[in-house]
């Protein structure tokens, strides 16, 4: 990478470090230009440097996900080094220069999914993914080949971060539990959903359960949630010696109780999705679980795909 690539690259990375929410509509807008006579050489070059900085930044945005997704890509990485990861994965597909799934990639970027420093408070990963398909980029949600490309190279990124950092980190990677991990395992179990069913609703509530358990949970969560997803011994290694360290944990929607163990945790069958820790917490959080409560049979395992609300 050239060193101006590289501040941008940083820049990118600093800018999104402590995003709070996502936001849908701040995909790249071309603003009009002042309505000021100029000479037609000169809106040459300004429209120019405009693509220019364009394609810099978009690069920089690339960057922030492509390198991680080759650097363990089995058997070397794009820049020459060693794997650390020796067993062979099925084959990356091709990373297209561009197209609907790489600048869905790119948008997640922006957004700062790819920086474990950005919190996601009050973000509801699974909506953002279904109105970013469906206002922005409809081919990644009809089409299954850009579907399957994002939820692969997602996978890819997920794992190498894991390997990578849990080899650095040693014990203590263990106790830490990213947002942005939950934040992109929660858009993966989105975009499948959005494979089988089409009703906004109805991908909303199955993939909330999903969304409540790994945001309440710890890496044993994420960790299980990308092994069975991708056949890597390295993974499953990992995988095991996370049910060796930490035990199954959840979180109480009405007392916002943390870290409790998922055996003293109560779901709601109204619903099938928030979960307690006490009758009395489920009857003091009514009030405001009612608006959302209804509908347990979208949790069916057998639900139809053609569905309707």
């Amino acid at each position: 990478m050239s060193t101006s690539t590289a501040g941008v690259v940083n820049e990118v990375a600093s800018s999104t470090a402590g995003v709070a929410t996502f936001h849908v509509d701040t995909l790249p807008l071309i603003r009009n230009a002042a309505c000021v006579a100029m000479p037609s050489g000169k809106k040459a070059r300004g429209r120019k440097n405009r693509a220019k900085k364009e394609a810099t930044l978009t690069a920089a945005q690339r960057a922030l996900w492509e390198q991680t997704i080759l650097r363990n890509s089995g058997g070397a990485s794009n820049n020459g080094t060693a794997s650390s990861c020796e067993h062979a994965l099925a084959v990356l597909p091709r990373i297209p220069q561009e197209g609907p799934a790489v600048s869905f990639m790119n948008l997640l970027a922006r957004q700062g999914l790819f920086d474990k420093a950005t919190r996601f408070t009050g973000v509801n990963p699974a909506k953002f993914c279904f109105e970013a398909v469906t206002r922005f980029f409809p081919e990644v949600w009809k089409e299954e080949s850009e579907r399957t490309l994002v939820t692969n190279l997602l996978l890819r990124f997920i794992r190498n971060v894991f390997l990578h950092a849990s080899a650095i980190d040693g014990d203590d990677w263990f106790h830490q539990h990213p947002l942005n991990e939950v934040a992109i395992c929660c858009m993966i179990n989105a975009l499948e959903i959005c494979g089988t069913y089409s009703e906004k609703c109805v991908v909303e509530r199955r993939a909330a359960k999903i969304n409540h358990k790994l945001a309440h949970g710890n890496r044993r969560d994420t960790v299980k949630f990308v092994a069975k997803r991708l056949p890597c011994a390295c993974l499953k290694k990992l995988h095991s010696a996370t049910r060796r360290q930490l035990g199954k944990i959840g979180g109480c929607i009405g007392c916002e109780g943390q870290e409790i163990p998922r055996s003293q945790l109560y779901v709601c069958t109204g619903c099938m999705i928030h979960q307690y820790c006490s009758r009395k917490c489920q009857l003091a959080n009514w009030s405001q679980h009612k608006q959302y409560c209804g509908h347990p049979e979208v949790m069916r395992q057998d639900l139809p795909s053609d569905y309707v609300w």
